[in-house]
């Protein structure tokens, strides 16, 4: 059974405001599902500015929450400063938040700005053209950020001595999403599960919690001459570093804290083993490459862990029969559906795809279409960006699944609809509203669809219903800008 953590228990009374840093009454209302939060400031001429957010209730209280939970406390700004800031080196890391941010709390990952900052001078501008044209390509390819989101200066060079690049590196990406009241709210409930639960919590979620600690604030330093390996994790925090040592205790791992030293070191075998066992330097790939390789310094590692046998006998990820045998029965007594079998047993999807592919068992109906209407789909796909996968699914007679294996094998971006994390249907029923009536409140609409506030903004930009309506704001509203009526014009075609 699935368990969530309620934002409502972590929503304060007031809320910072304005360059002055004035506290604000917060003004909060939820039912089952969001919570709305409003406050008012003063504008001129006696008049008073509303900003308004609408955030999910529950986030799911699953493994990829903490871990997602223990990056952001190890890498993320902590000032109030109106935005969300999240600066990290490795790809894998940075669409894993965004996808959490996306999937628990309706943030697109279209909406992010960001920028690189990479550590040499300034180049010459022939020199400075080529890297940043081969840097910003490299992020563009590996994460799911948008080339037309980033700062207009999309590098940032820091004041070091350093005047060549090496070719390994790409610098780091920093994600930004600037919205004070909903940057306040993360930060607060991000304090309040390190500082006041997290020590509290299961050893999984605990584990998982660590795991990004580790990847965001872990270095893995180890001499060969004087064979001392360890693992520092860097803590600015006294408090922080007592709730980590906490932490790993429970997890069995000792941990040494020292006096006027920002940093804590794992040493020891046995405590590195215990690191290895648990999986919890897995998260970021480098810094996982490089504690296998201290791990195999080890003298009889291989006979100590299930690590570092020969391929194909490692069985750290093996499912247990038990749990093999528990999925083709719940698959051969109705239950079809990968992800209701997961739950039920406890393992991921791709698990259960892999047992009952092994067991000859699950629908596996194989499309094959001809070269030539492949083609003729690219180039439509080519001639139109901002039709939806869906639609030219349904255009040339072909399955949605088809047109999005095509898009991956010719390497054409999805359209602004496809990037879309709202259900279909909620789309439809916010597209009927505006039809309906096209001066319908910003609000009621929330209400209506039972949807987040950015997510209506980014499908009424997207869908060209981007100034219909009632002015509303969001969050600061940096544009500024009131929206007037005009007539509803779909960009849609009848069948949706």
């Amino acid at each position: 059974m699935k368990e969530y953590l309620d934002l409502l228990d972590f929503i304060p009374a007031r809320i910072i405001s304005g360059k002055k840093n004035k506290l604000k009454n917060l003004s909060v209302d939820s039912d089952q599902n969001s919570i709305g939060l409003s406050y008012k400031i003063n504008g001129s001429n006696n008049s008073k500015r509303e900003y308004s957010l609408v955030i999910p209730r529950f986030i799911q209280k699953s493994e990829k929450t903490f871990e997602v939970l223990g990056l952001l406390q190890a890498e993320m700004g902590k000032t109030q400063n109106g935005s969300i800031v999240f600066p990290n080196s490795e790809p894998k890391i940075i669409n894993k938040v965004l996808k959490w941010f996306e999937k628990e709390l309706g943030i697109n990952r279209d909406t992010w700005r960001w920028y690189i900052a990479i550590n040499i001078k300034e180049p010459c501008v022939e020199e400075r053209n080529k890297i940043e044209a081969r840097i910003v390509n490299y992020w563009v390819k590996k994460t799911e950020i948008r080339l037309n989101r980033s700062h207009p200066k999309r590098i940032t060079y820091r004041r070091v001595e350093h005047i060549k690049l090496k070719n390994n590196y790409f610098g780091c990406l920093m994600i930004e999403y600037k919205n004070n009241l909903f940057s306040q709210i993360i930060k607060r409930f991000l304090k309040k599960i390190t500082y006041n639960r997290i020590e509290y919590e299961n050893k999984k979620d605990i584990r998982a919690f660590m795991r990004g600690i580790i990847a965001g604030e872990g270095t893995i330093a180890y001499h060969k001459k004087s064979r001392h390996y360890g693992v520092h994790i860097s803590a600015t925090e006294r408090k922080e570093r007592e709730i980590y040592k906490k932490c790993l205790n429970k997890l069995e791992i000792n941990i040494k804290i020292y006096e006027n030293y920002k940093e804590m070191l794992i040493s020891k075998r046995e405590n590195n083993v215990k690191l290895l066992n648990q999986r919890l330097m897995t998260l970021h790939p480098k810094k996982y490459n490089k504690f296998l390789n201290m791990m195999k310094q080890y003298p009889k590692i291989e006979k100590e862990t299930d690590y570092f046998k020969p391929k194909g006998e490692n069985i750290w990820n093996k499912i247990p029969e038990e749990k093999v045998d528990n999925i083709i029965e719940l698959y051969k007594s109705g239950i079809t559906r990968t992800i209701e079998i997961a739950e039920k047993v406890g393992v991921s999807k791709i698990k259960v795809n892999r047992v009952l592919k092994e067991n000859n068992l699950g629908k596996r109906k194989v499309e094959n279409y001809p070269e030539s209407l492949k083609k003729q789909i690219v180039e439509f796909a080519k001639r139109n960006p901002k039709i939806s996968q869906r639609e030219i699914a349904e255009k040339f007679d072909v399955s949605t699944s088809a047109v999005i294996r095509i898009f991956k094998k010719y390497k054409i971006e999805k359209s602004e609809k496809d990037r879309l994390n709202t259900p279909l249907e909620k789309i439809n029923q916010v597209l009927k509203l505006y039809k309906e009536n096209p001066n319908i409140k910003f609000k009621e609409v929330l209400e209506k669809v039972k949807i987040s506030d950015t997510a209506l903004v980014n499908i009424r930009r997207i869908y060209g219903i981007d100034r219909l309506g009632y002015y509303y704001t969001v969050g600061n509203n940096p544009g500024g800008k009131n929206q007037y009526s005009k007539a509803f014009k779909s960009k849609i075609n009848n069948k949706q």
